[in-house]
């Protein structure tokens, strides 16, 4: 067998004893060179995709038994642009010519959304000092999701490109039913679009299990966008199938030193099962990039830094996301760059679903500060109709770190000096 082809039994063994907290195994191991046979032939050279998906008798298949899945491509892990993505790894591209070539590959992905807070980590990593014995936080247990996602990672990897360049994608479909990509906020041929079906109307039907199909399109906007299935999307977008597509505007208007991308997404388990359940309108977990608290990383920026946040919400929910400690602006939506003139301040920024928002801010204040949803709900795993206790920070909910620039200064001293600039330099 080439050692570019999984069994579907050896890519889950590989996920579960290698993955650790943040992405699966598919996405760390060596990557392996091309020319293996289509996962869509099997080793006879027979069609291996012959499941029959009757609605009245379908069990949901969340893999098919007979799929082989493909190592992640050569440019997973390869940072080549300036967007940083906290919880996955990055995807770069090849050149052809003027072309940047990405290249996706749908998959079933298993994800750990979290490792939980034992109490034997909670002495590892809280002071609960004397008197407090009685209060100390209730533990919280790992989770993982069986999930479908790109190159080995749910959500899939953040894409960046200039406007002006012309992409091309080439896309693989391994999951066990037919799928596409739509390129959510995109201005571009119809042809190009990947929403996908069996109208007339439709300009293409979405790829079988085991093909490819290739999407190129020139870049004529910039923004923070997304890309998601493009056909049966309830089901297939709330199993994961999505990411963040950065397109950076020609000409700048000021450089940023710190530019974090976040995705939002939730998602509902019955007790004890790790296969999301998509039916349902009450979510019981809600995570930054694929992960909750205290397992999604902790923002490092330095003290005078300028710092760009995106978010794009590929959830059922709105999501008010607060930041403590700093005033920012908010300088993007889904469509592109808000003029100078049109922009406002505030300290809580809220995305719909389908939406995208970006602010800026300067980290001037020192010191560690909550970044998370609002909806209290959403700051917490399975919501437990049971009595919480204290309950330890989960869900959509990190920290923004602001190292000062004088490394003997304690922001957590009540001697410390504070020092503020004005206003205009505040933002």
């Amino acid at each position: 067998m080439p050692d570019s082809i999984y069994t579907r039994r050896k890519f889950l063994l590989s996920a579960l004893t290698g993955a650790g907290a943040l992405y699966t195994t598919a996405a760390t191991q060596a990557l392996a060179q091309n020319g293996s046979k289509p996962a869509s032939m099997n080793e006879h050279g027979k069609k291996a995709h012959s499941m029959r998906m009757d609605p009245l008798v379908d069990q949901f298949p969340r893999t098919d038994p007979k799929m082989r899945f493909s190592r992640p491509p050569e440019t997973m892990g390869k940072q080549m642009g300036s967007v940083l993505t906290p919880g996955l790894p990055p995807l770069g591209y090849e050149r052809d010519g003027n072309v940047k070539v990405f290249r996706l590959i749908a998959q079933p992905v298993e994800r750990t959304l979290t490792r939980g807070l034992s109490r034997a980590q909670m002495q590892k990593e809280l002071i609960i000092p004397k008197g407090y014995e009685q209060f100390r936080p209730r533990t919280s247990q790992p989770k993982s999701m069986l999930a479908w996602g790109f190159n080995g990672v749910c959500p899939g990897p953040t894409l960046e490109a200039t406007e002006g360049d012309r992409v091309r994608i080439i896309y693989r479909n391994e999951l066990p039913e037919p799928s596409s990509i739509h390129w959510h906020g995109f201005e571009l041929p119809f042809y190009q679009d990947g929403a996908t079906g069996y109208f007339p109307f439709e300009a293409r039907r979405p790829t079988l299990p085991g093909e490819e199909a290739v999407y190129e399109f020139d870049l004529i906007q910039s923004g923070t966008l997304m890309y998601h299935t493009g056909f049966n999307v309830m089901k297939q977008e709330g199993l994961g199938v999505g990411g963040l597509f950065v397109v950076h505007p020609r000409q700048k208007e000021r450089p940023v030193d710190r530019d974090f991308a976040i995705l939002l997404q939730q998602w509902t388990f019955h007790p004890g099962n790790p296969n999301p359940n998509v039916t349902v309108m009450e979510p019981s977990f809600a995570t930054f990039n694929g992960l909750t608290s205290p397992t999604f990383p902790m923002l490092q920026v330095n003290q005078g830094e300028r710092v760009r946040i995106r978010f794009g919400n590929l959830s059922l929910m709105y999501h008010p996301i607060h930041l403590h400690g700093h005033v920012f602006e908010l300088v993007g939506t889904t469509g592109g760059p808000i003029p100078p003139g049109a922009r406002w301040k505030d300290v809580t920024v809220t995305i719909g679903p389908g939406e995208s928002r970006d602010i800026e801010f300067r980290a001037w204040n020192p010191g560690t500060w909550r970044l998370h949803c609002h909806v209290l709900h959403h700051i917490m795993n399975q919501m437990p109709n049971m009595p919480m206790g204290i309950a330890p920070p989960e869900g959509m909910f990190t920290h923004l770190h602001v190292k000062p620039s004088d490394p003997s200064y304690d922001p957590r001293s009540p001697e410390a000096p504070w020092i503020y600039p004005r206003k205009a330099e505040r933002i």
